[in-house]
């Protein structure tokens, strides 16, 4: 490359208005290492691209410590679940010291109706309870409505 479109090319280069073809011809230029004195100031800065651009960062060992960071972390949550499981146990007394705990059987026989007039008595009594919430129902309903009528007002 002739000093003349080196000139034009550095100027270029610094307005930003060069394309890739162009700058590697500028780096070809000053890697030939013959330059025009008056732009030897700008050989450094195309040798450190050629310098950066070989560096690389070590990808494996990256993966390999965060996997690492992952399969430790997921044990020491593992760790920490079954020792907070172990003292929760401990700290836990026998259901035999809660005598209402153990299993005692149901005479279920002692509240079953035997007599057919209690019987009656029971059920009008259900019945009537029933029928008392169910007429409450409506009114309960409509004061709900204008309360939610109020605030919408």
């Amino acid at each position: 490359m002739k000093h003349e479109t080196a000139h034009q090319l550095i100027e270029r280069y610094f307005a930003g208005e060069t394309t890739l073809a162009e700058e590697g011809a500028l780096r070809d230029y000053f890697r030939s290492g013959n330059t025009a004195p008056e732009l030897d100031a700008y050989a450094p800065l195309f040798r450190y691209w050629e310098l950066e651009r070989e560096v690389t960062a070590p990808v494996r060992k990256a993966r390999a410590r965060r996997l690492l960071r992952v399969v430790l972390a997921i044990a020491a949550a593992l760790l920490l679940l079954l020792v907070a499981r172990i003292v929760h146990q401990s700290q836990q007394p026998p259901l035999s010291s809660f005598p209402v705990a153990e299993r005692q059987p149901v005479d279920w026989s002692r509240y079953e109706i035997t007599d057919e007039k209690e019987a009656m008595r029971f059920l009008h009594g259900v019945l009537k309870t029933t029928s008392e919430k169910m007429q409450q129902g409506p009114s309960i309903t409509l004061r709900e409505l204008r309360e939610v009528e109020e605030i919408l007002d």
